[in-house]
C-alpha cells in the first residue's frame, strides 16, 4: 500500500471516529430533552427526569447499538469500509469507557 493510501485510510478512520461522536451528541441531547419533557409534564415531583437520565447513562453502551448498527450496515453496502471501521473502534472505545465508569461507581 503506498503513502497515500495509509494516510487516505487513516484520515476515513478518524472521519468514522468523528461520525461516532455526532450520533453520540445526537442521542445525549435526545436522552436529555426526553427527561426534561418528562419532568416538565409530571404532576408530581417524582424525579422522573432524573430517572431518565440515569438510565440514559448508565445504558448508554446499549443505547448506541440501536444507532452503530445500522450505521455500519449502511455504510458496507455503501463500501466505505474504512469509515465503518472508525466507527467500530469508537463504539468500542464508547463501550470501555462505559463499563470501566460503571464499575468505578458501582462498586466504589
Amino acid at each position: 500500500m503506498s503513502q497515500s493510501n495509509e494516510n487516505n485510510e487513516i484520515l476515513k478512520i478518524f472521519l468514522g471516529i468523528l461520525l461516532l461522536l455526532f450520533c453520540h451528541s445526537i442521542a445525549l441531547v435526545i436522552v436529555f430533552t426526553l427527561g426534561y419533557l418528562l419532568q416538565l409534564n409530571s404532576s408530581s415531583n417524582n424525579y422522573i427526569g432524573l430517572q431518565v437520565w440515569i438510565i440514559g447513562g448508565v445504558g448508554f453502551l446499549f443505547w448506541q447499538l440501536i444507532y452503530v448498527i445500522p450505521l455500519c450496515i449502511w455504510l458496507q453496502r455503501r463500501q466505505q469500509a474504512a469509515i465503518k471501521k472508525g466507527v467500530i473502534i469508537g463504539a468500542a472505545i464508547t463501550a470501555l469507557l462505559n463499563g470501566g465508569c460503571f464499575l468505578l461507581f458501582t462498586f466504589h
